[in-house]
């Protein structure tokens, strides 16, 4: 079973899933909690409830963390093949597997004080392992479809289930979302996952990053691998017509791939994030590089223990490591 499961989400308790009729004489249902095996027929129950008493549901109300992929996509797809609106409250959390149905929607909603976020699929225990590597390109593909921009599946797919990239009002607006009240609305971060301040500068040198790796979470800590993704897609984007510089190459002797966000950090010089995937997606490696004034050695941080390294590129265009620091 593969979850799509927020990192704040503790319980599996189906989801709460209720009709209501409002003045228009139109139906909406409201789900609300963590979705598990049997809410997709829940949901599907309730459009028939609706349908049998003469109300049409027009609006689908959701404020759930994620959690089981597959009965995510049956809903999305219920949604989407009855033309649907979709809406999150500003007091709302739609992320993970409920963000697909969200998208799904004829017509998307959220107010500002809405937290709507994508992450990659993790296996039932909360780890990565290829099926879940598997599930994430799906969940990619299946966000295609739903006309998500590839700059938000570019996120969605380069972060960890433990982590959680919340979307701004622009990129919810950059998949047609109608945006609801007034920005001053908004609320704080959901749980303890701290995001960084919207004009806070992007500093990835290695030191900083290493010391980033070795903290352990406390409500000063600094942002996490999802939220460095998410400064570091802005800036790119910014610094690239609005479109992150995103490459990717594998290594077939090696039996991976290289997944890189380059940006130009504070100090003028190119920086990049990096994930090495295995052949089923696997994150192997995520790591923050930053090159020399040549573009000639690049020192790199792995995220997740703290370690560096410092690479030499050679006259065809390969990297070798050299020290490490």
């Amino acid at each position: 079973m593969l979850l799509l499961t927020a990192a704040f989400s503790s319980h599996a308790e189906s989801a709460e899933v209720k009709v209501g009729v409002g003045k228009s004489g139109q139906a909406t249902i409201w789900i609300t909690g963590e979705i598990v095996a049997g809410d997709a027929d829940k949901f599907s129950q309730s459009i028939r409830q609706a349908n049998d008493s003469g109300k049409f549901v027009a609006n689908v109300r959701l404020d759930s963390p994620g959690g089981n992929l597959l009965e995510g996509v049956k809903i999305a797809d219920a949604i989407r093949f009855g033309k649907t609106s979709t809406n999150v409250g500003k007091t709302a959390v739609c992320a993970s597997a409920c963000f697909l149905m969200f998208a799904a929607g004829a017509t998307k909603n959220a107010s500002y004080g809405a937290q709507i976020g994508v992450h990659g699929a993790s296996g039932e225990n909360g780890e990565e392992t290829a099926a879940s590597g598997a599930a994430t390109v799906s969940m990619a593909k299946i966000a295609k479809e739903l006309g998500v921009p590839s700059a938000i599946i570019g996120r969605m797919v380069v972060t960890s289930p433990q982590d959680m990239v919340w979307l701004s009002p622009q990129e919810l607006q950059s998949m047609g979302v109608t945006m609801m009240g007034r920005p001053s609305q908004a609320g704080p971060p959901v749980a303890n996952l701290q995001q960084t301040p919207p004009n806070a500068p992007l500093s990835l040198s290695p030191s900083e990053a290493g010391a980033t790796a070795s903290r352990t979470s406390r409500p000063d800590a600094p942002p996490t691998w999802g939220e460095i993704v998410n400064r570091a897609m802005e800036r790119s984007a910014s610094q690239n017509n609005g479109k992150p510089l995103f490459s990717r190459s594998c290594q077939p002797e090696l039996r991976v791939c290289n997944v890189g966000l380059s940006y130009v950090d504070n100090q003028g010089k190119v920086a990049f994030l990096k994930i090495v995937e295995d052949m089923n997606g696997k994150i192997i490696v995520r790591e923050a590089c930053t090159l020399n004034d040549f573009k000639d050695v690049r020192t790199c941080i792995n995220w997740d223990n703290g370690t560096s390294h410092r690479d030499m590129k050679g006259s065809d265009g390969s990297w070798t490591k050299v020290a490490d620091e």
